[in-house]
């Protein structure tokens, strides 16, 4: 393969860190306050270990079939037909959950940043910048991913000033909601960690060993929950139960409400290093569609295949004028990637076993 369709298990654990922080980032806290209370975190913790069981289970498959991706795995498994039905279905995830970002990443923009700049100026400048940067190489787009993943040093700092306003009082008792609740909030968790599929396309791509692959992405995963663990202490340490009741994205404003030396908005510094970090998350899924579909039409790379998929992204995102269509198009992303991030791969799995399919193990 050539070098510069390859990345390092460094660079790998990079672009899960990256992609695995996303917009939830702002809304979780709250998002999951109302099911858990004050065992938020606990709540983190145990999605925590969600992810890190579907991590495996999506290794056991890929390690079965070393130098293929997801796509050319159902093809190998379920035959010619089936396969090019499957893949037409990951495609359609992978652009799905691209476009939930990008509608979520607009929403704060707007709400927050540009109140009076319409829609259609936001998307354009997320269509021409996705598209010059996923049409690169992959070890091209995987160095300047590796760098926006530096982004997260600075929103964790400023999050961490929130540390003044700690009151530990209001996460007690930890276990106010019950633990029912507390473990069905993990599925919140679950959804803001999405991304680490990222996996299921570049696996053959990346250098060494399958189990080296699994660290890598096994320890971006567990950093991540560790940053959000700590992001939903915070938040729920310095904002009263009632407080977050009525705070959608309370990360925005805790840094509103704290000063940074002169700068008394510490979320107009925050907001636009967020906003260069979600761009990425948004390019990584872009990427995992164009080469879907350059694979389905069986040309020799993605190029052709990105504006296609990044226009026909930014139109789903611009046709829906009303915030429950809005909404919609994130449900049903986040519903769907249970059955292609857990019950897909269980069953192809299972498949390949059964038939005895496999590539040479290494």
């Amino acid at each position: 393969m050539n070098n510069e369709s390859t990345i390092t298990r460094g660079q790998l654990f990079f672009l899960i860190l990256k992609f695995e922080i996303g917009v939830d980032i702002l809304s979780l806290p709250y998002r999951i306050h109302l099911i858990s209370h004050g065992g938020g975190w606990i709540s983190v913790f145990l999605g925590g270990i969600l992810i890190q069981l579907i991590v495996l289970l999506c290794w056991l498959l890929m390690r079965r079939f070393p130098s293929s991706s997801i796509y050319q795995i159902t093809t190998l498994i379920t035959g010619n037909w089936i396969g090019k039905i499957l893949i037409v279905a990951y495609i359609g995830y992978f652009l799905l959950m691209g476009t939930s970002v990008l509608v979520n990443a607009y929403g704060v923009i707007n709400r927050w940043m540009l109140q009076n700049t319409p829609r259609w100026a936001i998307l354009a400048l997320f269509l021409f910048s996705s598209i010059y940067l996923v049409r690169q190489k992959l070890r091209i787009i995987a160095r300047v991913l590796v760098l926006i993943s530096f982004l997260v040093i600075p929103m964790m700092v400023l999050i961490s000033y929130g540390l003044k306003e700690v009151n530990l009082l209001y996460i007690l008792p930890l276990t106010e909601a019950g633990w029912s609740r507390i473990i069905s909030g993990s599925d919140e968790t679950l959804m803001a960690m999405f991304g680490f599929e990222f996996v299921l396309i570049v696996f053959p791509m990346v250098e060494g060993k399958s189990a080296g692959k699994l660290k890598s992405t096994a320890a971006a995963s567990a950093v991540v929950v560790l940053l959000y663990a700590f992001t939903v202490f915070i938040c729920s340490t310095a904002f009263s139960p009632q407080q977050l009741d009525l705070m959608p994205e309370p990360v925005i404003y805790l840094l509103r409400s704290i000063p940074l030396g002169t700068m008394d908005r510490a979320d107009f510094l925050f907001l636009p290093i967020w906003l260069i970090s979600i761009f990425g998350a948004i390019c990584g899924y872009y990427y995992a569609a164009s080469y879907g579909l350059s694979y389905l039409f069986k040309q020799k790379d993605h190029k052709k295949a990105v504006p296609y998929i990044v226009i026909a992204s930014c139109l789903i995102a611009y046709l829906p004028q009303q915030q429950e269509q809005l909404e919609l198009i994130s449900t049903i992303a986040n519903r769907s990637a249970y059955f292609f991030l857990v019950i897909l791969p269980f069953l192809l799995l299972a498949l390949s076993y059964i038939m005895k399919r496999k590539e040479k193990l290494i």
